[in-house]
């Protein structure tokens, strides 16, 4: 195994002066829970930040263009709460469970218009939602689509499935929290501690990058991503992160720049997964000294932090 350093050198191709909202990339994301809608005691929780927040982060690390997938019946808030992308609707049950044949539709027509998809957040656990992901992950061998980011339950819905390892395949991104990992660790019968040490979290993110044959991205502090071959931790950060909604913001900064980087042949998928991992932490930072609190950060609002880190890594235009 190889440890990676991010080189001082910008890695990001520069954006031509020239360049219109299709030259830098399309993220689709399929995510969020309508709950019960309607229903007598609607104690199913209802995710409508989660897919608004990733298509923010998308936005705010250059993508040219986001597209949501999500239930029909919290869309229009979803696009209130994230008005720069368009959305697809997708029909629910009247438990709010999603109807598979729609769900079917909007993904293909999701990785037909996109470069990288992120699929999982705010998900629920509903029971179409396994099937689903195992259609995301083959989308590569058909579509526009080149690489697909496993977010949030729909990790959690793999670790239900026998023989998990055989059904991933092409430029796959899985960004676990400790619990989710620990998850997929029980799953493919192996042990480890992602909450431990940082060698210890080093080992369990390449575990698992090798055992699936993908990127990892262990997510907590000193974010390790790990492709198998190469591991990279990450040496910032900051506990204002520690809330919900800024692993939505990460994966879609994932998203994006795997979407912008497509045909870069400076940056494979390993190294713009490292350089969002690394912009998303220094961006926390920023957030942290600009007003000087330790606690109290909207994901929302910490998006405008992350063009300038971005930046960082970008060859002049």
């Amino acid at each position: 195994m190889d440890s990676y350093s991010l080189p001082s050198t910008p890695l990001l191709k520069a954006r031509p002066i020239d360049g219109h909202k299709g030259t830098f990339g399309t993220v689709g994301i399929i995510g969020g829970s309508a709950g019960n809608p309607g229903g007598p005691n609607d104690l199913k929780p209802r995710m409508i930040g989660a897919p608004a927040l990733v298509a923010i982060g998308a936005n705010a690390a250059g993508c040219g263009l986001v597209k949501i997938g999500t239930p029909e019946p919290i869309l229009n808030a979803v696009l209130t709460l994230a008005p720069m992308a368009t959305g697809l609707p997708i029909g629910v049950t009247p438990n709010g469970e999603l109807i598979a044949a729609d769900a079917q539709s909007v993904l293909d027509r999701l990785a037909s218009e996109s470069d990288a998809i992120v699929i999982g957040p705010g998900f629920g656990t509903g029971d179409n939602i396994g099937q689903l992901v195992l259609s995301a992950l083959k989308l590569q061998e058909s579509s526009r689509c080149k690489s697909v980011i496993v977010d949030a339950d729909a990790i959690n819905s793999l670790c239900r499935i026998n023989g998990l390892s055989d059904q991933l395949h092409g430029n796959i991104i899985m960004t676990p929290h400790p619990g989710e990992a620990q998850r997929l660790l029980d799953a493919l019968g192996f042990t480890g501690s992602p909450s431990g040490t940082p060698d210890e979290r080093a080992i369990v993110c390449n575990t698992l990058a090798d055992a699936l044959g993908c990127i990892v991205v262990l997510k907590g502090l000193g974010t390790v991503v790990s492709d198998g071959r190469r591991s990279w931790a990450c040496q910032h950060g900051h506990p204002c992160l520690a809330t919900g909604g800024t692993g939505d913001i990460l994966a879609g900064m994932i998203g994006s720049l795997a979407a912008q980087c497509v045909d870069n042949p400076e940056t494979d998928l390993f190294i713009s997964t490292c350089i969002a991992v690394d912009a998303h932490a220094k961006s926390g930072e920023q957030w942290a000294t600009k007003m000087g609190a330790n606690s109290g950060l909207n994901p929302q609002n910490f998006g405008s932090y992350i063009p300038v880190e971005i930046g960082q890594y970008q060859h002049p235009s």
